[in-house]
């Protein structure tokens, strides 16, 4: 589904559309999330008390618009309780919960208006811009723990990685002895680029330690995890 689509239904058409996804696995519900979260930003990101805007995977059961703000906890800024079918939290004073991702701007296709994007045309086929090269691979190998004063640099590298699209991607984990929800929304939004052009990213080589923490956030459920890098790369 588009977001020009999305955009198209009643409130309660998105309702019964939502009760579909699965939050916490990759689909294209990351996407409206993510892009519905950047059209807040733009709108309201620059009020008074508005700190920062992200898309959260919110107690891996929803997606949100959440909302950072520098107001005490007993004080709420005014904003709308939801937006564009997702609901809007807001969180004083601190991190927001949840797996978060920077929205970014929106994107140019999204605004396009509604008649425009119900046209009929080659300009609404989109999926093979993009495609993965095949037989082609990529890994990073990570270390240590990876916490919010690593994660733009691991994000930067992440995206180096997998400018020339290579067909699979893979994260060595081996080393990696905690990781805190800014390097799971790290390694999701790396997901999402890498399927959006038809590519596949795996996780190898975790700790018990780390591995507990996928699980009890359900993101065992949303990766491809494999034991060690040879096992990802021999896998169809």
């Amino acid at each position: 589904m588009t977001f020009a689509e999305w955009l198209s239904l009643s409130e309660a058409e998105r309702e019964v559309e939502k009760r579909t996804w699965l939050p916490f696995e990759p689909g294209y519900w990351h996407s409206l999330a993510a892009e519905a979260a950047a059209r807040f930003n733009a709108e309201f990101g620059s009020n008074r008390n508005i700190t920062r805007v992200f898309k959260s995977l919110y107690h891996v059961r929803e997606l949100i618009v959440a909302v950072q703000t520098d107001l005490s906890p007993e004080k709420k800024a005014k904003l709308p309780p939801s937006y564009l079918g997702f609901r809007v939290l807001q969180f004083a004073n601190q991190i927001p919960e949840g797996i978060l991702v920077d929205p970014g701007p929106p994107s140019e296709l999204s605004r396009q208006r509604k008649s425009e994007s119900e046209k009929q045309g080659p300009t609404v086929s989109r999926s093979p811009i993009r495609k993965a090269k095949p037989g082609s691979h990529r890994i990073l190998a990570l270390e240590g723990e990876i916490d919010m004063s690593v994660s733009p640099r691991i994000a930067a590298d992440l995206r180096a990685l997998i400018r020339d699209k290579p067909e699979k991607v893979v994260i060595d984990l081996s080393k990696v002895s905690y990781i805190d929800s800014s390097g799971l929304a790290v390694l999701i939004n790396g997901m999402q680029k890498v399927e959006a052009y038809r590519g596949k990213l795996y996780l190898v080589g975790m700790r018990e330690t780390v591995q507990i923490i996928f699980e009890t956030s359900r993101l065992d459920q949303a990766f491809r995890i494999r034991r060690n890098v040879a096992e990802a790369l021999a896998a169809s």
